[in-house]
């Protein structure tokens, strides 16, 4: 009878932390494994006895809860790899903001144009070597207000793109700049 009384309290207890295991665990993929690793305790707990008339010595306890460390480690390490890739692409992006600013600084004080916009592409996959590499750099420039009349020469783009290229390292070929909004372009 103290048997009996011994394997509801476990089935019991076990219950209740499973539950609570599988109400506090985070939703997606590993909610699967929680659950699924909680159905498989309820049902050795209630396979027990069985297991036990039977004089098994077989540890279904011990071989749950590896299989249940091996997941949890697996779908940990997807995470970790997810983050890592969040981050990567997160700092990408500061990096882009970085230059583009850099660009637009760089120009601030021209009297014969104003920069008014920069975008650039990047090197986006971080398995490369040439990882954050700078693929295309794109300059918008106009004329400064007072100068509406002024030409943008071809020797001022000249200079432009020779200075971006030299500075970023990049070839003068991926440093396009546009001044279509002066006159006579």
């Amino acid at each position: 009878m103290e048997a009996l009384k011994v394997w509801i309290i476990s089935l019991i207890s076990i219950s209740v932390i499973c539950s609570l295991a599988e109400k506090f665990a985070p939703e997606g993929s590993l909610n699967k494994y929680v659950k699924l690793v909680c159905g498989l305790v309820v049902a050795i707990v209630i396979a027990g006895p069985v297991i036990r008339f039977l004089g098994g010595d077989f540890r279904i306890q011990e071989v749950a809860w590896n299989d249940y460390v091996t997941m949890s480690k697996g779908e940990m390490e997807r995470r970790i790899q997810r983050l890592e890739e969040e981050d990567a692409r997160q700092l990408l992006e500061i990096y882009r903001q970085s230059l583009i600013s850099d660009v637009k600084y760089r120009y601030q004080g021209e009297k014969d144009f104003m920069v008014i916009g920069a975008d650039l592409v990047l090197q986006e996959n971080s398995r490369s070597s040439d990882y954050g590499a700078i693929r295309e750099l794109y300059i918008k420039v106009g004329p400064r207000p007072g100068n509406e009349n002024e030409a943008f020469s071809n020797l001022l783009e000249e200079r432009i793109r020779t200075e971006l290229s030299q500075t970023l390292g990049i070839d003068k070929d991926r440093v396009v700049v546009d001044s279509s909004v002066f006159e006579g372009r």
